[in-house]
């Protein structure tokens, strides 16, 4: 998924479908990763473990439903901002499907309209 935003805009990064189990299922993984970089600079990565108790409203990833999720970023810079979505079984095991699904994007940040 790619798209365009103006520089100084919050970025709502998204699952763009949800986590399936390998039967079709959707469901939740144990920990989902949302990593970007921009420009090929240094990755930042947020993890979200579901079965912990509901974190404050300042975390970083929400889980809207069952098996999708956004985080919100506020755009700092112009350039490609590359991002990954990532869900992985854990400890916790209330995945018992053992989800592993990656999503990956491109968002382009432009300047500010003249």
């Amino acid at each position: 998924m790619s798209y365009t935003v103006i520089n100084g805009t919050t970025i709502r990064f998204y699952t763009s479908t949800p986590f399936t189990s390998i039967g079709g299922t959707v469901v939740d993984p144990d920990v989902v990763t949302f990593a970007y970089t921009v420009q090929g600079q240094t990755t930042v990565t947020y993890t979200y473990t579901n079965g912990n108790t509901p974190p404050d409203p300042t975390y970083t990833i929400v889980k809207d439903s069952t098996g999708t999720y956004h985080a919100d970023i506020p755009s700092t810079s112009t350039g490609n901002w590359f991002y990954k979505w990532s869900g992985q079984p854990g400890v916790s095991a209330l995945d018992t499907t053992k989800t592993s699904a990656i999503f990956n994007g491109t968002v382009t940040v432009s300047p500010s309209n003249p």
